[in-house]
């Protein structure tokens, strides 16, 4: 999904909006609020910049995952090949290989 900036810059303001209202409530100097929200201000432009990126990096990811077609495992040596975590590979390496036939039948 894309960044909205404007979406995300009005949930900002109406944030800042009631995090201003404490601070006034509880008499913060008025400077004091409009340092805090410029350097928050540049915190959100800085997210920004790193979400809109992301964004398009992840629709990249999408996009490239959908390119490639999932292959079906069609015998037990491509069913042990797609097994990363190392402990589960090498006790499926003991099983009996009828045991893993049946496994990859049922899939």
């Amino acid at each position: 999904m894309a960044y909205n900036h404007g979406l995300e810059d009005r949930k900002w303001r109406i944030c800042k909006e009631a995090e201003e209202k404490v601070l006034r409530e509880h008499g913060v100097n008025e400077a004091v609020i409009e340092q805090i929200r410029m350097e928050d201000r540049a915190d959100f432009n800085s997210n920004r910049r790193f979400y809109r990126w992301t964004s398009d990096f992840g629709e990249y990811l999408e996009g490239m995952a959908d390119a490639e077609q999932q292959a079906e495992p069609n015998s037990v040596a491509d069913l042990l090949d797609e097994i990363e975590d190392e402990k589960l590979y090498q006790a499926l390496l003991t099983v009996d290989k009828h045991t893993l036939l049946i496994l990859l039948l049922k899939m």
